[in-house]
C-alpha cells in the first residue's frame, strides 16, 4: 500500500460511547478512502448516526465523494444527523479529493497549496450544495482529518513532530489537543 495511517478516538469525559467514528478503507491497489464522522450531540444517538454513515462508506468506497455524501444523507434521515469529512487518495495519480459538511477539520502538511474546506450543514438533516475539492499531492504529504473535539490549536501551538509515524502523530494530537467536553477523533494519513 502506498499510504500509512493512524487514528485516535475517545469519548467525551464521563461517557463510555463516542458519537464520533472514522473510516480508513484501502481499496483497489493504490486508493484509500478515509473519513471522520461526528454524530451530533453525544452518546448512543450520536453513535447510531455515525454507524449509519460508516455503513454507507464501507459498502460503496469507489463512488464519487459527492454521491457518497448524498447516500449518507439519505441513510441518516430520521437520525440525530452528523457532520462528515471525506478524503480519497489515489497514489497512482497522486490525486486527492475532499468533500466536507459541517465543523469537521482537514489539514494537509505539504509544500503544495492544499486547503480543503467544509460547507456548513448537517448530513441527514440539511445537506448543503456540496463542493468537491481536487488536488495533486507529493510523496510524504500528511493529511489530517479531525472532529471538533480536537482543538485546531495543534496547527499553530507546537505542532506535532511530523516525522513520527501517523499513529504517533494521531495519538499526540489527541492527547495534547483533545477537548474533555466533547468526543474527539483524529485520523492521520501519510502518502509514501
Amino acid at each position: 500500500m502506498k499510504f500509512s495511517w493512524g487514528a485516535a478516538l475517545r469519548p467525551k469525559l464521563g461517557q463510555r460511547v463516542s458519537g464520533d467514528a472514522y473510516v480508513i478503507l484501502p481499496y483497489q491497489t493504490d486508493q484509500l478512502l478515509t473519513a471522520v464522522i461526528d454524530g451530533l450531540g453525544g452518546g448512543d444517538a450520536a453513535a447510531e448516526a455515525a454507524r449509519r454513515a460508516v455503513a454507507v462508506l464501507e459498502s460503496n468506497p469507489t463512488l464519487d465523494l459527492t454521491e457518497l455524501m448524498r447516500q449518507a444523507d439519505r441513510a441518516l434521515a430520521g437520525s440525530r444527523g452528523a457532520v462528515m469529512a471525506l478524503l480519497r487518495l489515489d497514489a497512482g495519480e497522486r490525486a486527492a479529493e475532499f468533500v466536507g459538511v459541517g465543523n469537521v477539520g482537514a489539514y494537509v502538511y505539504s509544500d503544495l497549496p492544499i486547503k480543503p474546506i467544509s460547507k456548513n450543514g448537517i448530513v441527514g438533516y440539511r445537506l448543503p450544495q456540496l463542493l468537491r475539492f481536487a488536488y495533486t499531492y507529493n510523496s510524504g504529504d500528511i493529511f489530517v482529518l479531525y472532529s471538533d473535539g480536537i482543538s485546531s490549536r495543534f496547527l499553530t501551538e507546537l505542532p506535532p513532530a511530523w516525522h513520527q509515524s501517523p499513529q504517533q502523530i494521531a495519538d499526540e494530537i489527541l492527547a495534547r489537543f483533545g477537548k474533555d467536553n466533547d468526543d474527539a477523533t483524529v485520523v492521520v494519513v501519510r502518502s509514501e
